[in-house]
C-alpha cells in the first residue's frame, strides 16, 4: 500500500480490498503520516465490492460520496483547511489476481488539482484525458505490483514444493536402506542359525522380538554373533537339551554380551583357536584309548571312526595340518598332557618328531 505514493506522488489516502481464501474481502486503510489500520468489513461493503467486480473497467475515477466505507465529514467554521474526502477525487483500479475470477481494488484519493504532479500552487482540475492517463498509469503500475506479488508467491510455493519433494525422497531413500539394512541382517542370523543347527545337531530359531533387540544392543557383527551362540548354550544347558530338539531363542533366555575393543578382539580370537586346538587334542586322545582298549590298530581310520564326532582320517591330517604350530606349542608347554596319541598316534609322533628342532622357537 505505501509503494503507491512513492511512484505518484499526492496520494494522501488508499483504501485497498482483496478476498481471502473463502472469498470474502480483508481491507487495509494507509493514510499519510499514519500506520496502517485493519478495516472492518460489513456487508455493504461486502456488496459493493462484490458489484464492483463484475464492471467492465480496469480503473475509473469516482467521488467519495458514493464509497460505503467512507464517511463524509462537514467542514466547521474555523476549520475551512480541514482535510475533508469531498475535496479529493477517487480513482478505483481493479486488478485481476492470478488466473482465479477474483479482483483486488484500490481506491486512491487525489486532491482535485494538479498540485498532485509538481505544478506549484495550481488551482486547476484533471481535464478528462488527464484522468485517463493518469488511471492507465496506476492501472500498469498496479499490474506490476501483482505480478512480482504472484511471481514470487509462485517462486516461494514452488521452492516449498520440491523442497518437500526432496526431504520425501530422501526420507524414502533412507527408509529403503533401512529396510534393506534391515532385511541383509534378518538373512544373515537366519544362515548363521542354520550352521549352528547343521553344526550342533539342534533345531534353532529365534523370536521376532529377540532379533529387533540384538539389532538394538549389538554394535557389530562379532558382538551379535556371540550373544547369540552364548544365549543358545545357556538354553541348551537348562533345558537339558538333546540333538533333534527344538530349541527357541526367547527375550528371557536373550545374553546380550558386551562389546569389546580391537586388542580385546584379538586377544579372544587367539584364545578360541588354541581352545579349538585343545579340544581336538582331547578328542584325539580319547578316540585314541578307546582305539587302544579294543584292540584295534591305532591307526588314523579308526581314531577318526571312534571319534564323539566321527571324521575321516583325511579329515584328521588336514586339522593337524593346519593346526601344527599350536600343536606343537601345546605339546611343548605340557609334557604331561595327551600322552597315547604322543607316544602312539603316528601323525602326531612324526609332526612332533620333524619339528621338534623348531619347539624352542615357539615355547
Amino acid at each position: 500500500m505505501n509503494q503507491w505514493p512513492s511512484y505518484m506522488d499526492g496520494i494522501d489516502r488508499i483504501f485497498g480490498f482483496w478476498p481471502d481464501y473463502k472469498s470474502d474481502y480483508q481491507g487495509i486503510e494507509w493514510t499519510r503520516n499514519k500506520e496502517e489500520e485493519v478495516l472492518e468489513i460489513s456487508n455493504e461493503i461486502q456488496e459493493f465490492l462484490n458489484s464492483e467486480s463484475k464492471l467492465n473497467s480496469s480503473f475509473q475515477w469516482l467521488n467519495a460520496n458514493r464509497l460505503p466505507f467512507v464517511t463524509i465529514e462537514q467542514p466547521k467554521i474555523g476549520q475551512l483547511d480541514l482535510f475533508t474526502e469531498s475535496k479529493y477525487l477517487v480513482l478505483h483500479v481493479k486488478q485481476k489476481l492470478g488466473s482465479k475470477d477474483s479482483n483486488a481494488h484500490f481506491y486512491l484519493f487525489f486532491r482535485d488539482n494538479k498540485s498532485n504532479f509538481g505544478i506549484t500552487e495550481s488551482k486547476e482540475s484533471y481535464t478528462t484525458s488527464e484522468k485517463a492517463i493518469i488511471g492507465r498509469l496506476a492501472k500498469n503500475y498496479a499490474d506490476s505490483i501483482v505480478s512480482n506479488y504472484l511471481s514470487n508467491i509462485s517462486s516461494t510455493i514452488q521452492f516449498k514444493e520440491s523442497t518437500q519433494k526432496l526431504l520425501i525422497t530422501k526420507q524414502e531413500e533412507n527408509e529403503a536402506q533401512n529396510n534393506d539394512f534391515y532385511k541383509w541382517n534378518n538373512y544373515w542370523i537366519d544362515d548363521y542359525l542354520y550352521s549352528l543347527s547343521k553344526r550342533d545337531g539342534f533345531n534353532y530359531v529365534i523370536h521376532e522380538n529377540v532379533r529387533n533387540i540384538l539389532f538394538e544392543k549389538c554394535k557389530d557383527l562379532e558382538q551379535l554373533k556371540e550373544s547369540i551362540t552364548n544365549s543358545l548354550v545357556y538354553i541348551c544347558n537348562i533345558k537339558l537339551a538333546e540333538p533333534g530338539d527344538t530349541i527357541e531363542l526367547i527375550p528371557a533366555y536373550l545374553i546380550i554380551v558386551s562389546p569389546v575393543n580391537f586388542s580385546d578382539k584379538k586377544e579372544i580370537v587367539i584364545n578360541n583357536r588354541i581352545s579349538k586346538t585343545v579340544d581336538l587334542l582331547n578328542r584325539l586322545e580319547k578316540s585314541a584309548l578307546l582305539v587302544l582298549n579294543t584292540g584295534n590298530s591305532l591307526t588314523s581310520a579308526e581314531v577318526g571312526k571312534n571319534m564323539d564326532r566321527a571324521i575321516t582320517a583325511p579329515a584328521i591330517s588336514d586339522a593337524l595340518k593346519k593346526n601344527k604350530v599350536r600343536i606343537l606349542q601345546l605339546l611343548s608347554e605340557n609334557p604331561g598332557q595327551w600322552p597315547t596319541i604322543r607316544k602312539h598316534f603316528k601323525p602326531v609322533v612324526n609332526l612332533f618328531e620333524k619339528n621338534s628342532d623348531k619347539l624352542s622357537g615357539t615355547s
